[in-house]
């Protein structure tokens, strides 16, 4: 393989019964390899969840087994390998069978279950169901391919850009500097933003940043974001101009001031 090539590691790992996803996984991650390897010079490597306890660059663990226990070995040691990835700041995508027996919505106390999971998980990790194997291909290509793109730990690790004559990054505001740590804890890193007429909106974490009952201080906070904007700290993912997420530099600069991402950065809506 040549070295211009950057290789990622993907474990998977699954209790129970998950022969056809494990199939399907693996067929995912070589269709990912043929759109990426040649043009964007990077390869995913998959792994099987038993062997080396080293932590790989993505988890991808499964909950399908129609008879699966939850206090299952099995179970408990995919439950403890995700947590080391969360830990260490790593990326997991969780998906759940909708034919699990005790997650199957057969009453209150298996719902209750599922719902545990995704709470335990949901703010760090992915946490999806799936009805079938065809739902489940689908799922899993379009959250891979996000995971890649956008969660912190690609990015980190993705190819050095040097440019020339960039003058160094200079110190931000202390209204920037929460602009971007606030959506540094957003679910998905992004900052949203709307103006209209003399009313300012900026949003992020879940929270409305802008006191409106303070018009003296909109003049502030626009500055602020417009801080970020121009200095390349966060960039425009359309919507009108309305929605705004944190960029390569602006990771960067969290980094240098050991602010990690509080979720997990994944597209708004769902599939």
């Amino acid at each position: 393989m040549p070295s211009a090539v950057t290789a990622y590691s993907v474990k998977i790992a699954s209790p129970g019964d998950a022969a056809m996803e494990l199939i399907i996984a693996r067929e995912v991650v070589g269709e990912w390899n043929a759109l990426h390897a040649l043009k964007e010079k990077q390869v995913l490597l998959p792994l099987d969840g038993e062997g080396s306890e080293e932590l790989s660059d993505l988890l991808v663990a499964f909950f399908c087994a129609t008879k699966g226990i939850p206090d299952d070995p099995a179970e408990s040691d995919t439950m403890a390998q995700i947590e080391k990835y969360l830990q260490s700041a790593r990326p997991a995508l969780i998906f759940v069978s909708e034919a699990r027996a005790h997650f199957a919505g057969a009453n209150a106390a298996q719902e209750q279950e599922l719902h545990d999971l995704k709470k335990r998980y949901d703010v760090r990790a992915l946490v999806e169901t799936y009805g079938n194997e065809k739902e489940f291909r689908a799922k899993f290509a379009h959250y891979l391919a996000l995971t890649v793109d956008h969660h912190f730990h690609f990015v980190a690790l993705g190819p050095e850009v040097v440019e020339v004559n960039r003058p160094p990054a200079r110190e931000l505001s202390e209204l920037a500097r929460m602009l971007l740590t606030e959506a540094c804890e957003d679910f998905e890193a992004y900052l949203g933003r709307v103006k209209i007429g003399t009313t300012l909106k900026i949003q992020a974490n879940g929270k409305q940043l802008v006191d409106q009952n303070k018009p003296e201080l909109m003049a502030a906070w626009e500055s602020a974001f417009e801080e970020l904007l121009n200095g390349g700290f966060i960039r425009d993912v359309g919507y009108n101009g309305q929605l705004y997420q944190i960029s390569s530099k602006g990771f960067d600069f969290l980094k240098s001031i050991g602010k990690m991402p509080g979720g997990y950065i994944a597209e708004m809506g769902s599939v």
